[in-house]
């Protein structure tokens, strides 16, 4: 991977523009600069994943897994497993973590989720403690 041309310790991946905006706005304010993507844009090809991960080289990635589960698990697992993502922290945000379970066997996967209700100030708060500490808490995990 070529040198990243801006350097941003968070990515934010989201089926939802406005809660990409909420969550970038809320990280700006704390210094922490943001990348985004919707997720269509990363499953569609719309977005060059490659070229973005070499842009920016996101420490901490912040993901959602919206319905159906078992489509957006198998593609977080494709692309949890490419060289360039395989040693990135994830936080993943979903509408509902037992359903989500139910569906796709998570527990004991993932290292945090956040599911429904969730506020924007839980996920900064996992960020700077994956950021200190290269994990987050796992105080979200799935039961």
């Amino acid at each position: 991977m070529s040198s990243p041309t801006t350097r941003s310790l968070v990515a934010i991946f989201n089926s939802r523009a406005e809660f990409i905006d909420a969550l970038r706005e809320a990280l700006d304010r704390e210094g922490l600069p943001t990348a985004t993507a919707l997720l269509a844009e990363i499953q569609d090809g719309t977005l060059d994943l490659v070229a973005f991960l070499e842009a920016h080289d996101p420490k901490v990635i912040v993901y959602d897994l919206p319905r159906p589960f078992e489509k957006h698990w198998n593609f977080l697992r494709l692309l949890k497993q490419t060289d360039g993502l395989r040693k990135k922290t994830w936080i993943l945000t979903t509408t509902d973590k037992q359903a989500l379970d139910a569906a796709v066997g998570a527990s004991g996967v993932i290292e945090i989720v956040f599911g429904e209700p969730y506020g924007v100030g839980e996920v900064v708060e996992a960020v700077r403690r994956a950021l200190k500490d290269g994990r987050p808490e796992a105080r979200g995990d799935l039961p």
